[in-house]
């Protein structure tokens, strides 16, 4: 817990909160004298309480309107507010890569067990203003943080927008405060043996024995005032324990972008092993499938091959990217993304190898490929690249910012 005198909101609380890939984003503070006089603008910010208001902006994306502003000093006032914040919360829900490698270790328990897949529908807009200020006043913050954060929330709700503001540095640690207690209702009950959350994603397994359906309504009580589990992601497998020298299937499911089918094989006349085949989900296989053909159609209208290839290696391979958000590169890329895919028959990797070929080798009239037109040369460049070795193999490519720029921008323009 963060003793109350730390989250003052003066030259040090506030400055603490100045990152250094801030010095990317805003050159300006690049300038110790800048920066000095940045710091203390949002020390004005604070101790005024926003006076002339935070100057929230929207842009909709979808069905989401994700807010952000655009003064460095009042960022640096919200940073400081989620900070703050942050020690409301005593558990952690988990990194994405570590929740689906525990998850894959219970799945593959030979026990009896049962999946509830989860997921709260439409999580920000559905958290109560009115229930977040009075649960943050409850914890162990100061006054000014309370004082500070209502504003946000009531500009914000002005607006005429529901929920909890989408984008902003408050957003996902306010969005973990109000679903704290709901984590520790989870892990209270007797049989439960595994939970897992990420943000508004929810998976839970249990030993099976309770009454499935009573079990989510009481999940649902558990929930923050105003949400609700939505339908298109929930599910509810049953697990039988493993038999001996039998096969079974069992209906799959996803989560956190990978699709899971767990089965078990027959070794011999009394021994079977458990396996979980490991896919994309339909909507990452989708969007690498849509990035593919989208390289080969803007190479049709421009012509041009080089381009096409780094295109193919970006979504082939693997590589390394600046992350402002830490401030050092990190590896990403097709295995790096996905690092627990498996190369079961028929799985997504070769999927996505079977799409491309066609789209190098079909004639010009395919529908996909329409008005592409490739030399023998330039088959057999872009054929040497695959999507499941880029996995298999962890296969690198280099490319510089530039590069990286003109790469993406097919996807968004065309």
């Amino acid at each position: 817990m963060l003793p109350l005198q730390h989250q003052a909101f003066d030259r040090v609380g506030i400055g603490s909160q100045v990152r250094q890939s801030d010095f990317r984003k805003y050159r300006q503070v690049l300038s110790q004298s800048t920066k000095d006089t940045l710091v203390n603008d949002a020390v004005s910010c604070a101790v005024s309480s926003f006076k002339g208001g935070c100057g929230l902006r929207y842009i909709q994306k979808g069905s989401r309107s994700i807010c952000s502003v655009d003064s460095y000093p009042i960022i640096l006032v919200l940073r400081k507010i989620a900070s703050n914040l942050s020690r409301l919360t005593r558990t952690t829900t988990g990194e994405r890569n570590n929740l689906i490698k525990v998850l894959l270790a219970f799945l593959q328990e030979e026990v009896a067990f049962r999946v509830y897949r989860l997921d709260v529908s439409r999580f920000f807009d559905t958290l109560s203003i009115d229930e977040a200020i009075a649960h943050v006043k409850t914890g162990a913050v100061t006054q000014k943080t309370c004082e500070l954060l209502t504003f946000v929330l009531r500009e914000h709700a002005a607006t005429g927008r529901p929920g909890i503001p989408t984008g902003l540095a408050i957003s996902a640690t306010l969005a973990e405060v109000m679903m704290a207690s709901f984590d520790e209702y989870v892990r209270m009950q007797p049989n439960v043996f595994y939970f897992g959350r990420f943000v508004d994603d929810i998976i839970i397994i249990t030993n099976g024995t309770e009454d499935g359906p009573r079990f989510e309504k009481e999940l649902s009580a558990a929930l923050p005032k105003g949400t609700r589990f939505g339908n298109k992601k929930r599910e509810r497998i049953d697990i039988p324990k493993l038999g001996r020298g039998t096969s079974s299937g069992y209906p799959q499911f996803e989560y956190l972008g990978y699709a899971f089918a767990i089965r078990d094989e027959r070794l011999s006349t009394n021994k079977s092993t458990r396996t979980v085949d490991v896919d994309l989900s339909e909507h990452s296989l989708t969007r690498l499938l849509t990035r593919t053909s989208k390289a080969f159609r803007a190479y049709r209208k421009d012509g041009r091959f080089d381009d096409l290839y780094l295109r193919i290696c970006y979504l082939t391979s693997n590589y390394k990217i600046f992350d402002p958000l830490v401030n050092r590169k990190r590896l990403a890329g097709i295995y790096h993304n996905h690092p627990f895919l498996t190369y079961h028959p028929g799985n997504s990797l070769r999927k996505l190898d079977e799409a491309l070929r066609l789209l190098i080798f079909s004639s010009p009239q395919f529908r996909a490929a329409a008005g592409v037109s490739l030399n023998n040369q330039q088959k057999s460049t872009l054929a040497a690249r695959s999507f499941l070795l880029g996995h298999e193999k962890q296969q690198y490519y280099s490319f510089s910012i530039k590069s990286l720029a003109l790469v993406k921008r097919c996807w968004f323009d065309g």
